[in-house]
């Protein structure tokens, strides 16, 4: 019999079935659970692209092995209170807690797991460091005609981490500062992976990024003060991510840029809130005398204009934009936003710290001057006699 508190089998549960789903393989909709007399209870889901393990201490005076529906037993242990004690009876798997029991059919299915391969660790880091880093998760295709862009590349350098996501309208890119790296690599995380990982790492988290052979990627997720010990994997996603592209098309727009705004980013999620609910996601942004303005494209219902709370400084220079693309980008910052604009037909770049966002302009043919009272007026004057 095992015994284990209902809060710790929960949140384990929680982790590790995000990494299940219902499917026509009867593997990948279960759990798989591995107990021994030491004490310690791993619980395994696999979807076929990721892996998850977490592994939890537990009163155990025996050894178990057992494979059950992996939701079903989500939901039985959520409605259930304090300690449980888990068993097997037969072809049947037991939890009592209290005045319930609930019995489950065991699944004889093989269900790969973590913690069975040789390991070579790449980088230790914080939470804090890897949720920052997953800060492009948003760019990442979800395009299947683009497998390539479907994942989260990250450049393992000597000193950090690069991490790099593009859809092919804009792009993100964002660098964090990570010692202790052996040896330098580039990794390619699935974007659902990504996902999941993001859902899964909190920013007290300590976290080490192992290699297993050539394709194989695993994230520790540890936290002593929450008794978190938590382990997710995959294969690496599609080799060819455009990593050079990405970095020359984003210094270039550095090059280009002809004027820098600078925004605060509550005054620029309100004016794209603005710009939204005029039911469109076409902007314009301008940087005219010092200020920084932004409206929706006309619609039949009206339109937004706004004065943002901000600078700008260099030319006045304007671009027309996807608002859903800025938007993306705004969410993932705080405090001030730098924004970078070149001539309207070329990219636009959004910075905040080492966080960096490059959006393609909108072409819109015969788009109207929404700030048409900056527009200077021709005074004809009339011709003057000689005297």
């Amino acid at each position: 019999m095992i015994a284990v508190s209902q809060d710790t089998l929960r949140a384990a549960l929680n982790a590790v079935t995000r990494a299940s789903q219902k499917n026509i393989l009867p593997a990948f909709s279960l759990v798989r659970l591995d107990a021994d007399v030491q004490g310690q209870l791993s619980l395994s889901c696999f979807n076929g692209e990721s892996a998850a393990r977490a592994i939890v201490q537990a009163a155990c005076d025996e050894d178990l092995s057992v494979c059950v529906d992996a939701l079903t037993l989500n939901a039985v242990v959520e409605t259930l209170t304090g300690p449980i004690q888990l068993s097997v009876e037969g072809n049947s798997f037991l939890l009592n807690s209290q005045s319930n029991r609930t019995t489950l059919r065991i699944v004889d299915e093989q269900l790969p797991v973590i913690g069975e391969e040789s390991v070579q660790t790449l980088a230790a880091l914080s939470g804090s460091t890897l949720r920052s880093l997953l800060r492009i998760l948003p760019f990442a295709s979800t395009d299947g005609s683009r497998a390539a862009l479907q994942v989260v590349h990250l450049t393992v350098e000597k000193d950090s981490i690069l991490a790099q996501a593009a859809d092919g309208f804009s792009a993100g890119s964002v660098r964090e500062d990570v010692q202790g790296i052996t040896p330098p690599t580039t990794l390619s995380l699935p974007w659902n992976f990504a996902r999941l990982l993001a859902m899964l790492v909190d920013e007290h988290d300590t976290v080490q990024i192992e290699t297993s052979g050539s394709n194989r990627i695993l994230f520790q997720i540890t936290n002593m003060e929450q008794a978190k010990d938590l382990t997710l994997a995959t294969v690496t996603g599609a080799d060819n991510f455009p990593a050079a592209q990405v970095r020359t098309l984003i210094e270039q727009s550095q090059t280009d840029a002809r004027a820098h705004l600078s925004v605060q980013q509550t005054s620029l999620m309100q004016t794209i809130r603005m710009v939204q609910a005029m039911g469109t996601h076409n902007a314009c942004i301008k940087a005219s005398g010092g200020s920084v303005k932004m409206a929706s494209e006309e619609t039949p219902t009206g339109q937004a204009r706004n004065l943002l709370d901000g600078t700008a400084s260099g030319e006045d220079a304007s671009a027309w934009l996807s608002a859903a693309f800025l938007k993306r980008a705004a969410e993932s910052c705080k405090g001030a936003i730098t924004l970078k604009l070149a001539d309207g037909k070329k990219p636009v770049l959004l910075e905040a710290g080492a966080f960096t966002v490059l959006i393609m302009p909108l072409l819109i043919e015969g788009a109207k001057n929404p700030f048409p009272e900056e527009e200077a007026l021709a005074i004809s004057l009339p011709d003057m006699a000689m005297a």
